[in-house]
């Protein structure tokens, strides 16, 4: 049985590729920007963002594919059996499917409802139409990666994940340039430009997974039987809604935030960006976490033995810690430069100084419930994710807000952090109770 010396490299080996994987993702989201902001009219931009806003919050809310195929992943390569490996990749494959052509034949309801609430003006309704209309027709395959991502982390094959993610966004960037500027084609060009992509790393994570998969490993006779899909049915259900509570928090915050004023609006605008690279970084320590936790749990159900279980709980729990304090102070030396680099309207930028205290606390805050989300990943157990979000959003988020709400923009920073204390609770609590009935 390894050490505990090894699991914790083990884990540095896993997190550093998924943490430099996932920081690279807002730099392909800044260059689209970029492109179609040189187009001429901001109509093309304003289009193409709502559009490509509305895609990513759609997929943001199937992220449960790849949670549950990664715990699942792990648990397969942690029970270390042949015949079936395969099974859970080829169901969560053919659940995607369905719903990526569900969000197919909706695209035109979906065109319309955008256009009608928003009322975008003629050009950018155009730019809006011909963005979706290319890129929602590829929607099962941008699923598929959500999957084949998913099975390779729970592989613990993160060193692949981060060249192929880092890989084709530099296919993307470079094929905007082509489309864009080289054949004309504006916004289909950044389109077809992400389609091209997506369909790349489909391909190139067909080829890994094939590349690492167990040598005799396979779909067994009875993977397609409608019961077989029971688990990964449940598990999908429990994440997709724990996810939801959370898309609602932040919705929220970015709705009430813009009825106290334009100000405020900017300044939640930046602040965001502070929590979405902290979140980044937080996911993927979380990744690896949620790759040894289940191959513990696969080898757990197989021996019907903890000690590998809690020794794997224990080495998360101390490196989530250590990189959740190295945040903090990241953020503490260098928040007033990094509000200085998104903005140089001195108005925003002292709107933005009382909330410091606020940022610094945030990544220790939100720590905790990234590591023990990657523990339940490991598990598989939607169920206690999805009922600690529903607590936490009721009481951590919304309460909070209602009783601070006179400090109006700021007590939405408290809900925040209140939602990322009260899940690091739940979760906590749950965990500990285990360990106590388990010891």
């Amino acid at each position: 049985m390894p050490n505990s010396t090894s699991r914790h490299r083990t884990l540095l080996a896993l997190a550093l590729p998924m943490i430099l994987a996932n920081i690279s993702q807002p730099i392909l989201g800044l260059v689209d920007t970029a492109v179609l902001g040189h187009l001429g009219a901001p109509e093309y931009l304003a289009g193409t963002a709502v559009g490509a806003f509305l895609l990513s919050q759609l997929y943001w809310l199937c992220g449960f594919l790849r949670q549950s195929m990664t715990g699942l992943s792990a648990q397969a390569k942690g029970a270390k059996v042949n015949t079936g490996q395969l099974d859970d990749l080829a169901r969560a494959m053919f659940f995607a499917l369905g719903l990526g052509t569900v969000l197919i034949i909706s695209h035109p309801l979906l065109i319309t409802l955008i256009l009608s609430v928003t009322e975008l003006p003629a050009l950018a309704g155009q730019s809006l139409d011909t963005y979706l209309s290319i890129r929602v027709f590829n929607a099962p395959i941008a699923l598929f990666n959500l999957i084949t991502i998913g099975y390779l982390v729970g592989q613990q094959h993160t060193r692949y994940v981060m060249w192929l993610q880092v890989g084709v966004n530099v296919l993307n960037i470079a094929l905007n340039f082509v489309f864009v500027y080289g054949l004309s084609l504006g916004v289909a060009g950044v389109a077809y430009a992400t389609v091209i992509a997506e369909w790349t790393m489909f391909l190139l994570s067909l080829f890994l997974i094939v590349r690492a998969t167990t040598v005799g490993a396979r779909l067994s006779q009875n993977w397609w039987q409608w019961v077989r899909f029971a688990r990964i049915l449940k598990l999908n259900r429990d994440l997709f809604l724990r996810a939801l509570m959370l898309q609602a928090c932040l919705a929220f915050l970015t709705f009430q935030g813009a009825r106290y004023g334009v100000t405020e609006a900017a300044v939640n605008a930046i602040l965001m960006q502070f929590f979405i690279l902290t979140a980044l970084a937080l996911d993927g320590i979380a990744y690896a976490i949620e790759a040894m936790i289940g191959e513990q749990e696969g080898a757990r159900r197989q021996a019907k033995v903890h000690n590998g279980l809690w020794r794997d709980i224990r080495v998360s729990l101390i490196w989530s810690n250590v990189f959740g304090f190295g945040l903090m102070i990241i953020v503490a030396l260098g928040y007033a430069q990094f509000v200085d680099l998104l903005t140089n309207q001195e108005r925003v930028r002292e709107a933005a100084a009382p909330y410091y205290h606020v940022m610094v606390a945030l990544p220790w805050v939100a720590h905790w419930c990234y590591c023990l989300d990657g523990i339940y990943i490991g598990l598989t157990r939607g169920d206690i994710m999805r009922n600690s979000m529903v607590v936490s959003a009721l009481v951590g988020f919304f309460g909070i807000f209602w009783l601070t709400q006179t400090a109006q923009n700021m007590a939405l920073w408290y809900a925040l952090l209140g939602l990322q204390v009260m899940r690091g609770l739940t979760l906590g609590g749950h965990l500990f109770m285990s360990f106590r009935r388990h010891n």
